[in-house]
């Protein structure tokens, strides 16, 4: 299966980076991963143009957002990993997911988990907020949520430091 784990944040070794690469070395024993740090790319927001939809799938901004959506297009499963910003998640995700109305319904049938890290307590709002987003963009597209894990650390490296949060990212990539 092809994995493709989208890092949301911006900390080139923040936390969310940290959980990842932990979740990426479990899931790379049986799976083919691909992991994109979303900071190192330059994505637009939408301009609600629908020009894509007018062009077969071709967005006109000159950005990288076509060439991971043929990474998108290519996975049979997408982790979203994102910082928690203001309620919500990262600027960078929200930009990659919405540039992804570009594929409409070739999107359809994927396998998705979703990672959440912030500093407050994960009973928090936040959080809720989060997952019910992606429960509403799963819902839309037939895809399948495996997993929405909620983690809360605010210091860099933090994470690092709870082998039992550790290993429950070994044992959410053997639910992929």
């Amino acid at each position: 299966m092809n994995v493709l784990i989208l890092n949301g944040s911006p900390r080139k070794n923040g936390n969310t980076r940290a959980l990842l690469e932990r979740f990426a070395l479990a899931a790379e024993k049986q799976h083919t991963i691909t992991f994109v740090d979303l900071q190192n790319l330059k994505i637009n927001g939408c301009m609600g143009c629908d020009a894509c939809r007018k062009n077969g799938g071709s967005c006109v901004q000159k950005d990288d957002a076509p060439a991971l959506l043929e990474q998108v297009l290519e996975a049979d499963c997408i982790i979203f990993g994102s910082p928690v910003y203001w309620w919500g998640i990262s600027a960078q995700m929200k930009s990659a997911i919405d540039r992804m109305y570009a594929a409409g319904e070739k999107l359809k049938g994927k396998k998705i988990g979703v990672l959440s890290v912030g500093a407050d307590n994960v009973d928090t709002p936040q959080y809720r907020i989060i997952r019910e987003q992606f429960q509403c963009i799963a819902e839309y597209l037939d895809w399948d949520l495996l997993f929405f894990q909620a983690v809360s650390a605010s210091a860099a490296g933090e994470v690092k430091k709870q082998p039992e949060l550790m290993e429950k990212m070994t044992a959410l990539a053997g639910k992929v």
